[in-house]
């Protein structure tokens, strides 16, 4: 099945829905401690201001119309930080792929599109959390070529 990697348009909002909704569950599966059971999903104005800003960029892989998958990144710049030296580092807040779609090449061509973005902005590295309990993104984000950085820990009181 063929697709397309597109910038997002204002009419993806709607598009995405199912996309999130398959997120929230997976979440709420691996963490229902912390996660609520139901999707969050942008307005209107929320989805305008994230595409109309120069540093957020939203992905979309399109199969004949539908949102087959999507990528969520920004820019973060590190100005003036008293550890580490000033760079631009491209952080990706989410990639997604419908289950039905998985497997088809529709999240490397969205990491792709990531990595790309992140070279024409002068990026330092990409950047991007990822939860333990999601081994199926982490088998994904290793294939691709990201390796752990650092751990983040928690104890539960």
């Amino acid at each position: 099945m063929d697709f397309i990697i597109r910038n997002a348009v204002l009419s993806d909002r709607i598009k995405i829905r199912p996309l999130q909704k398959e997120i929230a569950e997976l979440h709420y599966a691996g963490r229902p401690d912390l996660f609520k059971t139901e999707a969050r999903y942008f307005t209107d104005e929320s989805f305008a201001e994230r595409l109309n800003s120069p540093e957020h960029f939203v992905f979309i892989a399109d199969i004949n119309g539908e949102a087959a998958g999507y990528a969520f990144a920004n820019i973060n710049k590190i100005r003036g930080h008293s550890t580490y030296i000033d760079f631009n580092s491209f952080y990706i807040d989410d990639i997604c792929v419908l289950k039905k779609y998985r497997r088809m090449g529709i999240g490397s061509a969205l990491f792709k599109v990531c990595l790309e973005t992140a070279k024409i902005n002068n990026c330092y590295n990409i950047d991007l959390g990822v939860w333990s309990f999601n081994q199926e993104a982490i088998a994904f984000y290793e294939r691709v070529g990201m390796r752990e950085r650092n751990k983040r820990m928690e104890l539960i009181i």
